[in-house]
């Protein structure tokens, strides 16, 4: 395993001195001497920077000869159908609406991926870490459909270029080839994706002359929102978990 990144705003990364606390190893500060003397590994290498973050079930962490885990807690797998103007994070600096604000498990769950906080639909959140890295990573190739309506309709001459793998105009980034369908009217573009880049499908539209007015993730791994409103949230079926880690590898 490579060591994770020593920044990262990832709600599922914790910090070392943290992760220590709650293994029961030492308190906050008595963790922090522990690192700076070097008695600290994460994946095979002695760290020395009270910074570095960890995910928890998923990077190995080794004090004094003893792999370290957390105390077992039950996995959860969550589907919320994410509202308007809720921010995809643990916390909020700013004290906004947070996606934990609308669920209330015992379990530590974090969102796997990000919606934006204008952007409505389907988000996964877990306790899992092994699973969520897995369905993050880019190989896992978990397809991700939205829902988008433009400010004008779409040209049909144009959709070539959209699912075509095409450059985004901000900044000359090549993405993969997708899938798209044009609605109705031509207002709204259904868009299936196998990568997440930041802002991707408003970024995309954008780069062909086109706002997104509205976007709603309407599937996730083949998840869809079935009788979920908006703001509301469901356990997954054990069925439905067997699936994503079929998808994604895990055991």
């Amino acid at each position: 395993m490579m060591m994770s990144l020593q920044k990262s705003d990832n709600d599922q990364y914790v910090r070392i001195n943290k992760y220590l606390a709650l293994c029961g190893v030492a308190s906050r500060r008595e963790a922090d001497r522990l690192v700076e003397a070097g008695k600290v590994m994460i994946n095979g290498q002695v760290v020395t920077g009270p910074g570095v973050k960890v995910v928890p079930g998923h990077d190995e962490v080794v004090v004094g000869g003893r792999m370290l885990a957390l105390p077992e807690e039950k996995k959860v797998y969550i589907l919320l159908n994410k509202p308007k103007n809720v921010i995809t994070t643990n916390r909020d600096e700013r004290r906004r609406e947070t996606v934990l604000d609308l669920i209330r498990v015992p379990e530590r769950v974090f969102p796997v991926g990000r919606l934006d906080r204008k952007s409505t639909g389907l988000l996964l959140l877990t306790n899992d870490g092994e699973l969520a890295h897995r369905l993050m990573h880019p190989s896992s190739g978990v397809e991700k459909e939205y829902l988008a309506t433009l400010d004008r309709p779409f040209a049909e001459k144009e959709l070539g270029q959209l699912t075509g793998g095409m450059r985004l105009k901000d900044t000359g980034e090549k993405i993969l080839p997708c899938r798209a369908k044009i609605l109705g009217d031509g207002l709204q573009v259904l868009v299936s994706l196998h990568e997440g880049k930041n802002h991707q499908v408003r970024r995309m539209f954008r780069s062909l002359g086109y706002e997104v007015k509205k976007l709603d993730r309407v599937s996730y791994a083949g998840l869809r929102p079935g009788k979920l409103r908006r703001g509301e949230w469901r356990f997954l079926r054990p069925k439905e978990v067997a699936e994503l880690q079929k998808l994604c590898g895990s055991p």
